[in-house]
Order: C-alpha cells, then structure tokens, then sequence
C-alpha cells in the first residue's frame, strides 16, 4: 500500500485518501451568481440573495490623462453608419408590425389596431415633465459624489454624465464572460481585482462577513456553461487564495437552475442582461453538443426599445445611455415596466416615469405607447432588429480540450496525446487517459504500477518522430477548428443573421444524441434570467415552436413559480448543502497543492 500510494503521488495523480470533510453548515456556505449586469451572492441559508450591481467605480486623481473609462450599463449602439442603420431599423420595425397585425386579439376573431406612431408623437411631444418632491436627501447624494473614492452598487447608478466623468467605471464581466479588453484596466489581473473588490464589498457591507472570517466559510461559483478553462481557473484561485475561503466548488447555471426548478431533465433557456444561453441537461450532466451562447439580451432589447420611442417622440429628449448611468437605469426600468408579449394588448397607454436631474430636482414624465411595449421584446425573434447594437454578433460553443491550450496544465490534451497507450490509436488522435504519468524521452514501453495494476505506457521519442507527430498534430488541430467553426454556424442564418430565440432553441435540441432525448427536452424548456420576466413571453415561445416542430411532438414551455433570475441561485444553494455534494468540495490546500488536476476530477462537469 505504502508503494503504491507513493508511485501514484510522484506520477502526479490525487491520493484518494483524504482528511475527514467538516460538518457542511448552510449559513457558512456563499453562494456566488456573478453576472453582466448583476451579482446575486447570499448564504445558502438564506430565501433569497442579495442582488447589487456588478460593478466598481474608482474616483480619477486630479492629475489624471485622458478621458474616463466607462464600461456601458447597456449595449453600445452602432454607430459606424447612423443614417443606414435607422433606415434599416425602420424597415424591419414595419416587418415586425405587420406580423402583429396578424394577431387574433378576441373570439371574434378580430384583428389587432396598432397606434400609429405618429399620433403617439403627437401627444408626446406635448408632454411636459412635472416637478415632484426628491426622494434622496441631497445631502447625501452631495457627499457621496464628492468624497467617495470607491463607488458600488445604487451610487454608480446615481451618476449622470457630469459626475461620472469624475470616475472609472468597470464591469468585469460583459457578454457572460471576463471583461478583458485592451483599454484602461482591462487586463485578465484587473479584471480579477474589480471583481475581487465587488465580491469583498458585497461580503463585508451587505451581508456582513469580514474578511478575515472567510478561513471558516465555503463558497460556490455558478458559472456559465459555455465556459472557458482559464477563466475558471482564476476564480478558483480568487476565492481560495485571494478572498481566502476554506473550499468551494464549481456548478454550471443551467445544471444548478434544474435544481431550482426541481426537474431531473430539461432545456434551460437562460435569458440575461446581455447574453442567452441555451443548455439540454439530463441527469445532472449539461450536454456538451447541446450548449449555446448567443450575444444578445435584455440590455440590446432596452435599446430597441428606445430606438422605439424616440420614434414616437420620447418625452425626456436630452436621454444619454452611454454616458450617464441614471438615464441607462431609466430605460432599463421601463424594458421591464412596460415591455409584453401579450398581443390582446393593443392600443395607445399612458405610462409616467421620474427621474432625478440634479441634487434636489425631480421630474415626472407622461408618455403614450403603443406597440412599442411589444415590439421591443420581440427583437429576439426578429434579429435584424438587435443590429442597432451590432450586426457581427458572436455565437459561441463549447471548445474542446483541444483549443483551450493552457500552459500550466501539464495533463492537458496535448500531453494525454503524446503519452496515448498503445490500443490501436494513431499518434496524435484525441484520448481519454485515466492515468497520466511524466515525460520520457525513451521510445521503450515502461511499467508502473498503479492502484496494484500493471498499465503499460507507450512514450514516443520526439526526435525520432518529429515529422510525423507534427503533421498528426496539425492535421488534428485543422480538424478540431473545422469541427468548432461548423458547430457555431449552425446558429447562423444564410445571410450571415444570428438565428431567433425559438430556431436556436430548436437547433440546440437537435444536437441531442436520440430522438428520445430530443423528445423530452422538447416538453421541458425551462425559462429563467433576469431578462424572462417579460408577460406573455412563455406561451409566444411555445407557440412560435410548436410551428415548427413535427405534429404530435408535445412542446412545453414554463417558469417556476418564483423570481426567474434567482432560479440558479436557489439551485446552487440546494447543491451545496447535499450529502452528495461532499465529493465536490476542493479545498484551499489541495488547490494550493494539485491546482487544476483537481479541478478536473471534482467539477460536476466534464473539464
């Protein structure tokens, strides 16, 4: 035994033999839900998380150069060519109005009267905004603005145009992955440091545990499912080495949203603030060739929206989502209050916003809409709309162990190849091999004896097959590219459109490996993120794939009955407190130890 446990160690393999795991407490667990937008973080304990603004505000010195960073709140517009993108706005706007004219509003079978937006100018151009008593004491929005080095949460959305040029202001996280970008601390370590101070705020301020007490508590990060191999890496590294947590463990979002949701199998359906992620889950396991990300969410439906109504005369006129983060909150807010798919609803409707303009200055503002409340949604079945915040709109699958090369994995792909037994496989083809052991440079087949077994290894001499093992490799890495380009264009339309919510939907679950499979994924589409609150978006999905599924296929689309962004969150939790959970605890000393071998025999999912 002695012999065996020391020749498993040296060869880099993790003993199986481990220190009795703690009693799991719920309130010593921290359940992270990181977003573009918003991070959801609470014990596992709680009902519900806490839910703050993903983002970090650092005050400029006075000698500073340049103008300020401000990373968007919503999607920027494009505008390469401002004149041709309205136009062709405005031509797939009259596509989508003729569509709902289509739409049977009762039982007499009478057609929906849309409100020309012209009219609707009409009234709002008349509108004028109303003095209203603050809400916020002026004193302290005068001292905050002046005096904090550090801004989170509601303070950056208090920051108009004016007195966010006083500040840098980051979000380490856009499109559902890391932030990194080539401008003013947009590197991988910067990144990681506006989310560590993210992470430290929400800890220390709102749920109330300091930083030095994180050595007893254990964390879990809900991650996305379209992932990438060196990002996890580095939040691994973040919450055990640099916040300090005892253990933690990953879970995809999809994976723990079935949790949530209390269902064994399903589509999940994950519409964020500026991403949609598609998974098929079955069993616990995400299927790896039924997994897609699309680049759109309900940040490029609130600029539609407003795009929307600027056309019919939008009240406040001076509006400037890109530079002041309280007129982004402002649409955001009216996405959400006014924005439907019910097509009954038709006609002109009164809506009344305020919004704050100065220390002490309040303004409330009555606006008409009309089919702009359900055009704006609609811009994830009709894509040419979502051109106003980008035509090249990426779609992205999951990579394979291949293309995700990490230089401090010794075990990766390129490793496991070059040491592949001898079983028939050609130097250079892709292998799964349980037990990896250190490079020879001998072309003799050496023994070692693992768990009491004899597996012989197959080592190749690099000098004597260079040639060969480059043209294998090449030809492999060809492949394994084509495979990935394939795979993404799969979510394209011909003309090059990103496809609409229902035709990913369905194209995802025709990846699926039987018809059995497909066949329940179809019955379980599971509709969750912050962005699925829309009304009526359930049964105008369902209907929109029952179209063009084959008859008889039994199509069902639904929510749980609680908050659809908390969904994962509530799932995570419940993941965590499991018995069987307990194998997928990583401690800080083993990831200090083995680092991502680890990680690879304990994630739920396949690394």
């Amino acid at each position: 035994m002695q012999r065996s446990r020391a020749s498993s160690t040296s060869s880099g393999l993790i003993p199986q033999t481990q220190s009795p795991v703690q009693p799991l407490e719920a309130p010593k667990i921290i359940v992270f839900h990181p977003g573009s937008q918003q991070l959801r973080i609470g014990r596992a304990a709680d009902l519900n998380p806490i839910t703050l603004l993903h983002a970090v505000a650092y005050r400029r010195s006075e000698d500073a150069v340049g103008a300020a960073h401000h990373d968007p709140l919503l999607p920027a517009l494009n505008t390469e060519n401002l004149t041709r993108m309205q136009a062709e706005f405005e031509e797939q706007r009259l596509a989508a109005s003729r569509t709902l004219q289509h739409c049977i509003v009762d039982e007499q079978n009478r057609l929906r009267v849309a409100t020309p937006p012209q009219q609707l100018a009409h009234f709002n151009r008349r509108s004028v905004a109303e003095h209203v008593q603050p809400s916020i004491s002026a004193v302290e929005d005068k001292q905050w603005v002046s005096d904090a080095e550090l801004l989170y949460d509601e303070q950056i959305l208090r920051l108009n145009a004016s007195a966010a040029s006083y500040y840098d202001v980051h979000f380490p996280m856009r499109r559902g992955e890391l932030n990194v970008h080539n401008g003013r601390g947009g590197s991988l370590q910067a990144t990681l440091s506006h989310m560590e101070r993210i992470w430290s705020y929400a800890l220390e301020r709102r749920i109330g545990i300091p930083l030095r007490e994180l050595a007893t508590h254990s964390a879990v990060l809900v991650v996305n499912d379209v992932y990438v191999r060196r990002h996890l890496r580095e939040a691994m590294t973040l919450l055990l080495l640099r916040l300090g947590f005892q253990r933690c463990f990953l879970v995809q979002d999809s994976v723990a949203a079935t949790f949530g949701a209390g269902i064994g199998y399903g589509c999940v359906v994950d519409i964020g603030a500026q991403k949609t992620s598609i998974a098929c889950i079955e069993d616990g396991i995400s299927q790896l060739d039924a997994r897609v990300r699309l680049n759109y969410g309900g940040g490029d439906i609130a600029q539609v929206l407003l795009m929307l109504l600027r056309k019919c005369g939008f009240p406040y006129r001076e509006c400037n989502v890109q530079h002041s983060y309280v007129d982004a909150q402002l649409v955001d807010e009216l996405k959400e209050r006014i924005c439907h798919l019910t097509p009954t609803v038709c006609g002109a409707q009164e809506k009344h916003f305020t919004l704050r303009r100065g220390l002490n200055t309040w303004l409330r503002y009555t606006l008409q809409v009309g089919d702009e409340s359900i055009m704006a949604p609609l811009a994830i079945f009709h894509t040419e709309l979502l051109n106003v915040t980008g035509k090249k709109r990426e779609v992205l699958t999951q990579q394979s162990a291949q293309e995700q090369y990490d230089c401090e994995d010794c075990f990766d792909a390129e490793y496991l190849r070059e040491t592949a037994r001898r079983n028939g496989v050609r130097l250079g083809d892709s292998v799964v091999m349980t037990t990896p052991m250190a490079p020879s440079t001998t072309a003799k087949p050496t023994q070692q004896t693992i768990n009491g077994e004899d597996e012989e290894l197959n080592v190749v001499d690099q000098d004597e097959n260079t040639a060969s093992s480059n043209s294998n490799q090449n030809g492999h890495q060809q492949q394994q590219k084509l495979q990935s380009k394939a795979s993404n264009s799969w979510y394209y339309n011909s003309g090059g459109q990103v496809v609409p919510l229902d035709q990913a939907i369905i194209r995802a679950i025709g990846r699926c490996n039987n018809y059995e499979t497909r066949r329940k994924m179809f019955g379980a589409i599971l509709l969750v993120g912050s962005s699925a609150k829309t009304k009526g978006l359930t049964a105008w999905l369902e209907q929109r794939i029952m179209a063009q599924v084959p008859t008889g296929l039994e199509v069902n689309v639904f929510t749980k009955g609680m908050d659809v962004g908390m969904v994962a969150w509530k799932g995570a939790a419940i993941m965590s407190v499991l018995e069987s959970a307990r194998e997928l605890w990583i401690t800080r000393t083993e990831w200090q130890r083995y680092g991502l071998r680890i990680l690879r025999e304990r994630s739920p999912f396949l690394w």
